[in-house]
């Protein structure tokens, strides 16, 4: 792992990030949705079960903080229990370091999930922007982040895989820019809630446990199709990691999203495996589908989703033509580092993601119909 030189001056440079409310998942009844991010395979059968078992506990209060929940995620991601703070959801857990660590200058990689610079704002923060491009695929670089750390940031945070984008910040460049976070006394906060859809890649959980400044952020929700529960958490040092358990919320995770947690966690291996399989495939088919139709332009993705450029004839043309055929799309336009002619598409299955590129063909101009190969 390379050093990074960091000379540090008053204030990070970068525009000041807007607050973006808008997100997918919120297409009419009857709509195909591609607007959100999940598992295509839908929640493994034995955690439906779970949920109903669990049922006959709602008259009772679930633990303040779930332990036995932490300890299993621990095991999971080869770390101890103490490393590890379970919330209801990673969002819950963003909110919660933007209140506890207060940091005044942090800078934010964008385009990215907007409620990380919502949190950071809210809280106080004023959020200074390391913006990607499109000329560059949308990846981060250890420059990127170096060059932010000498404008003054006191803490970095970056999706891995990001998104909208999909673009995957190597394991060794990470560790980089973490290693001159911490040369810098800044913190460095890596979001990889969908880091299970990208086979072969190596999470910083475990590099984050031994590190002094280092938070990587987790997801359940999106890796085994749960989002009605919202189910995530952060691996941290000790220090930190306790720091945020003190301030959480007790009974942030209620008895159903406990039991329907650890039920995920027990077939875990095998369901990853297919979700592999199945979005390794339909990633190179769909892409390689919408690169070959005029006006579209998917970039590179490490993820369960594509972000496309589309060459339109007025903002949101190709998502309004998309959604009178029934298919909901996620616009980009209002969301902070982006333009208004990008848009992110999640994966699905064979079948569903054929009616997606035939819809995309027909605002291409094109005739040709895709076989199911």
């Amino acid at each position: 792992m390379a050093a990074v030189r960091v000379n540090r001056v008053q204030r990070p440079e970068g525009p000041a990030i807007p607050i973006d409310r808008t997100h997918g998942g919120a297409a009419p009844p009857g709509m195909l949705d591609f607007s959100v991010s999940l598992n295509p395979l839908g929640p493994p059968e034995a955690a439906i079960a779970a949920y109903f078992r669990a049922a006959g506990e709602i008259c009772r209060y679930p633990a303040p903080y779930p332990g036995a929940l932490a300890a299993r995620i621990a095991d999971w991601v080869g770390v101890t229990p103490e490393n590890v703070v379970v919330g209801n959801g990673s969002t819950q857990l963003i909110y919660l370091m933007a209140r506890l660590f207060r940091w005044r200058r942090p800078a934010v990689v964008i385009p990215t999930f907007s409620e990380i610079a919502n949190a950071l704002t809210l809280a106080g923060g004023e959020p200074a922007a390391i913006q990607l491009s499109a000329s560059r695929e949308w990846r981060l670089s250890v420059n990127d982040a170096a060059h932010a750390l000498a404008g003054g940031a006191d803490a970095i945070l970056a999706g891995r895989p990001n998104s909208p984008t999909g673009a995957m910040l190597e394991y060794d460049d990470a560790q980089a820019i973490a290693a001159a976070a911490a040369e810098s006394g800044a913190a460095c906060v890596f979001d990889e809630a969908f880091i299970d859809f990208a086979a072969g890649a190596r999470s910083l959980a475990q590099f984050a446990a031994a590190s002094s400044n280092l938070i990587v952020l987790r997801s359940l929700t999106k890796i085994f199709a749960i989002p009605g529960l919202r189910l995530g958490f952060a691996v941290a040092n000790r220090e930190l990691a306790e720091r945020m358990r003190d301030a959480l919320e007790p009974w942030s995770v209620n008895v159903a999203a406990e039991r329907v947690g650890a039920a995920c966690l027990d077939h875990a291996a095998e369901y990853i495996a297919r979700t592999h399989a199945l979005i390794a495939r339909e990633r190179a088919f769909v892409s390689g589908e919408l690169a070959r139709t005029p006006r579209l332009r998917p970039f590179p993705s490490a993820a369960n989703f594509l972000m496309l450029a589309a060459d339109e004839n007025a903002p949101g043309a190709f998502g309004n033509f998309m959604h009178e055929r029934g298919i909901a799309i996620r616009s980009l336009a209002a969301l902070p580092g982006c333009d208004p002619h990008l848009y992110r598409i999640g994966l699905r299955s064979r079948a569903e993601n054929l009616r997606l590129i035939e819809a995309a063909r027909e605002f291409a101009g094109g005739n040709d119909h895709v076989s199911a190969r």
